[in-house]
C-alpha cells in the first residue's frame, strides 16, 4: 500500500515538473515571437493586410480582395474598403479609405503585460483626415481602427508581415 502511494506521489512530483518546464518554454517562445512582431512594427516597414472589417453596428465582413496598410521608412500609404454610415461627403468623394503620407502625432507603444504593441496617428488625404490605431499581438495577427469625422469608426482585422520590396 505504502509502496502504491508513493509511487502515485512520484508521478504527480514528476508530472507537475514537466507541466512548468512546459510552461516555461511556452512563455519563453511567446516572448520570442513577441519581440520578434514588436521589433518589425518597431522598424517601421510592415505591411498590415486585411482579412475582414467591422463597420460600427454592423455586421462583420469577410474580406476577399487584397486591401492593405502600408508602412514605409515613416511614411503610411492605406487602401481599404469602407462599409459604414458617411456623415457628409461631396459629390465624387471615394468612400474607401486611403491615405499616402508622413502622419502626425505618431506614437508607437510596447505593451509587454499584454503582449501587443500599438501604433497611432492622425493622417491627411484631400480634405479627410483620419486617427488611425494600430494593435499588434505577438502573433502578428490585429485589429485597424480607423476613425474619421465625416464618417462612422470601422475596425479591420488582418496580419502583419514583413514589408517585402
Amino acid at each position: 500500500m505504502k509502496t502504491g502511494i508513493l509511487a502515485l506521489i512520484t508521478t504527480a512530483i514528476v508530472l507537475s515538473a514537466c507541466s512548468a518546464s512546459s510552461s516555461t518554454a511556452k512563455k519563453e517562445k511567446n516572448a520570442a515571437a513577441f519581440e520578434q512582431t514588436a521589433s518589425l512594427i518597431e522598424n517601421g516597414n510592415y505591411l498590415f493586410t486585411v482579412r475582414s472589417a467591422s463597420p460600427s453596428g454592423g455586421k462583420t465582413i469577410q474580406i476577399t480582395s487584397e486591401y492593405t496598410l502600408k508602412a514605409s521608412d515613416g511614411n503610411f500609404e492605406a487602401h481599404l474598403p469602407y462599409f459604414g454610415r458617411a456623415y457628409s461627403g461631396g459629390y465624387g468623394e471615394s468612400q474607401s479609405v486611403e491615405f499616402n503620407g508622413e502622419p502626425e502625432d505618431l506614437e508607437i507603444a510596447r505593451k509587454e503585460n499584454k503582449n501587443n504593441i500599438s501604433v497611432s496617428f492622425t493622417i491627411k488625404s484631400g480634405s479627410d483626415q483620419y486617427t488611425v490605431n494600430l494593435v499588434v499581438g505577438a502573433s502578428g495577427y490585429g485589429t485597424l481602427t480607423i476613425s474619421n469625422p465625416k464618417k462612422q469608426s470601422i475596425t479591420y482585422y488582418g496580419l502583419a508581415s514583413e514589408l517585402k520590396d
